[in-house]
């Protein structure tokens, strides 16, 4: 497998481990190095790139990972879209994502749990109805960040 295939593979596979985390409905927690956090409904992740860091052999010994999250209501404007650079992802099960980045901030992603909080529930269930229902328009702005996070996770290349 070359170093091409080997990436798209990973980012694949993260990106089918966080759209199980998302699927029923999401939030997030940021724990800031300093102290303090804050929390976020999730509607996607999204893997812009993986980049694995090799030892002196060329074995791939850890994935950092460039991702793009947006928040629930992210046709607001970019302020509900975040990009999380060189992050770190760990899956203690199938229902949570924890990642870490390079300013050392920790994020902690959860399914939602429907039956324990009709709520959350409720929330997501009209969200994606929303979503739905003006399906076009969020063609568009996903591809617009889609295009601005890349490139901002390339560093501006292109």
């Amino acid at each position: 497998m070359s170093m091409k295939e080997a990436i798209q593979a990973e980012k694949a596979r993260l990106q089918a481990a966080l759209d199980a985390v998302t699927a029923p409905g999401a939030t997030m927690s940021i724990f800031f190095p300093e102290g303090g956090s804050h929390r976020f409904e999730v509607d996607s992740f999204t893997v812009l790139r993986a980049m694995p860091q090799v030892d002196a052999q060329g074995n791939v010994v850890l994935w950092r990972y460039d991702l793009m999250f947006k928040e629930v209501g992210y046709d607001q404007g970019m302020q509900f879209v975040h990009l999380i650079s060189d992050a770190t992802a760990e899956q203690p099960h199938g229902q949570s994502m924890m990642l870490e980045d390079e300013h050392g901030n920790s994020y902690v992603a959860n399914a939602i749990e429907p039956a324990i909080d009709p709520l959350e529930k409720k929330l997501f269930a009209d969200w994606r109805g929303y979503r739905q229902a003006h399906a076009m328009m969020f063609e568009r702005i996903d591809a617009q960040f889609l295009a601005e996070y890349t490139r901002m996770a390339e560093g501006g290349v292109g």
